[in-house]
């Protein structure tokens, strides 16, 4: 099946231009999406890409102009399907002519559609529950959480939602980095925390954790401080940030070399039903992660080396410096999640549930 991916989300870095190419590699895709996303994502082919202008204002009319083109475009170049990756933002486009292609809205964070939690869907005029009612008529929604499951439903029939795990890397991909057998380094090992280091991430509670404590890199800038903040309030942390946009090689590396990721999220994030793509990026790593309670349901607790109490310090620092004097046991028990990583978050298997959704 020719499958339409869309997406004019205006920040092209991060989450929604690994999705987006991703799964456009897997189902050979016609894309539509700002040039700027397809940087720093090699692929052995072309893709079949047109370039959209990212909806940077935000407006409903900017969106509606790019998806109703293509739709447009998408049913002249034989395409059987369009799947909307931000329905999130884009859904006041709607209704407009869907050329008669069975269409598939991903629903990222479920809780923010109706603008109850605020942001940008809290300021438009549109109702999104009216929208909703007449496009579950025809249309199927994609979350990736329990969470989001459990939200979507109180806004949409149980036939209209599905839940897919987020994908992380391509089935060979993983593959070969679950074949990787990781030694200790000949450096001291270090836990790591994925991304800018921001509140909702538990960055106070893990430096308090980590004061003093193993040594801590930031895949991502330090977003709460400086060097002399750290200094006056966790004197006895060991801390390494990045500056400037980490290229997703850089972060693989950081990902490869690290003794355990921390996730010592705040339960503000399990709010919006959305998923943690670095959570799911770092396991198909087969790396052991300590996560917070906010992050359950998000993958199987078996998957994990540790669940920890939200804002539990205690916990938190017992969990990484027993995972990081045992990194060698765990990540060769990390290693035995190949056949679930590959069966629930690679591309291969997402494109082949959403054209199950379509056929």
């Amino acid at each position: 099946m020719k499958l339409a991916l869309f997406d004019d989300y205006p920040h092209e870095r991060g989450h929604h231009p690994d999705l987006l190419v991703g799964l456009a590699v897997a189902a050979s895709a016609r894309v539509y999406c700002p040039l700027q996303f397809l940087e720093g994502h090699a692929s052995d082919e072309p893709l079949d890409h047109v370039e959209m202008v990212g909806a940077r204002d935000g407006s409903a009319d900017t969106t509606a102009q790019n998806l109703s083109f293509a739709y447009r475009d998408a049913a002249n170049a034989g395409c059987q399907a369009v799947v909307n990756l931000f329905f999130d933002e884009n859904w006041d486009s709607f209704p407009i002519n869907t050329c008669g292609l069975p269409s598939v809205h991903v629903l990222h964070r479920p809780a923010e559609l109706t603008g109850a939690l605020g942001g940008v869907n809290a300021m438009k005029p549109m109702d999104p529950l009216t929208v909703l009612e007449a496009l579950s008529l025809t249309d199927t929604f994609v979350v990736h959480t329990t969470a989001g499951e459990e939200q979507a439903l109180q806004l949409l029939p149980q036939n209209a939602v599905v839940r897919i795990g987020w994908p992380s890397a391509r089935q060979s991909e993983i593959r070969e980095r679950f074949d990787h057998d990781w030694q200790l380094p000949d450096s001291e090992p270090y836990v790591l925390l994925l991304g800018e280091a921001l509140d909702y991430k538990g960055i106070h509670f893990l430096l308090e954790a980590l004061n003093p404590g193993p040594f801590l890199r930031i895949a991502g800038n330090l977003a709460v401080g400086d060097r002399q903040w750290l200094h006056q309030n966790y004197p006895s942390a060991r801390v390494a940030w990045e500056t400037g946009w980490i290229t997703r090689s850089r972060m693989n590396s950081l990902i490869d070399g690290a003794a355990v990721i921390a996730f010592p999220y705040l339960q503000e994030f399990a709010l919006h039903g959305g998923v943690s793509a670095a959570l799911v990026h770092a396991l198909s790593f087969a790396k052991p992660v300590v996560i917070s309670e906010a992050l359950v349901g998000q993958v199987p607790p078996w998957l994990v080396a540790a669940t920890v109490p939200v804002d539990d310090i205690a916990a938190l620092r017992e969990e990484l410096t027993r995972v990081v004097a045992a990194s060698t046991e765990a990540h060769a028990q990390a290693r035995a999640n190949l056949d679930y990583m590959l069966a629930h978050h690679s591309y291969e298997r997402h494109v082949n549930e959403l054209v199950a959704l379509i056929s």
